[in-house]
C-alpha cells in the first residue's frame, strides 16, 4: 500500500490518483465510518465522495498528518449532516399527520 505522504504529495500535485489511492486505502473504514451514522448505503456512498471532494479542495493547503484522522474527520462530519437532514425530515413528515 501506498505512503500517506505519497497520497499528500498527490494531492499537492493535483493528480487524481491521490484520489484512488486515499479510496484503496482507507475508502472501506469511510463508509464503515458513514454508514454507521446514516445506515443507509447510498447516503453513505455519497458522504464518503464528498468527503473525497472535501480532502481535494483543502489539500493544498492543508498538509494532514495522520491522513485517516483527516479524512474520517470529514467523513463523520458530513454524515452527521446526512444524518440530522434526515432525521429532521422524518420529524416535519410525522409531525404533518
Amino acid at each position: 500500500m501506498i505512503e500517506d505522504e505519497k497520497i499528500i504529495e498527490m494531492f499537492f500535485g493535483r493528480s487524481e490518483q491521490g484520489i484512488r489511492e486515499l479510496d484503496i486505502k482507507y475508502g472501506k473504514v469511510c463508509h464503515k465510518l458513514s454508514y454507521n451514522i446514516v445506515n443507509s448505503r447510498q447516503d453513505a456512498e455519497e458522504c464518503v465522495n464528498d468527503a473525497y471532494l472535501g480532502a481535494w479542495n483543502a489539500i493544498p493547503p492543508a498538509k494532514p498528518d495522520p491522513l485517516l484522522s483527516y479524512i474520517c474527520k470529514i467523513v463523520r462530519n458530513i454524515s452527521l449532516k446526512i444524518y440530522y437532514r434526515n432525521a429532521a425530515a422524518l420529524t416535519r413528515l410525522l409531525w404533518r399527520k
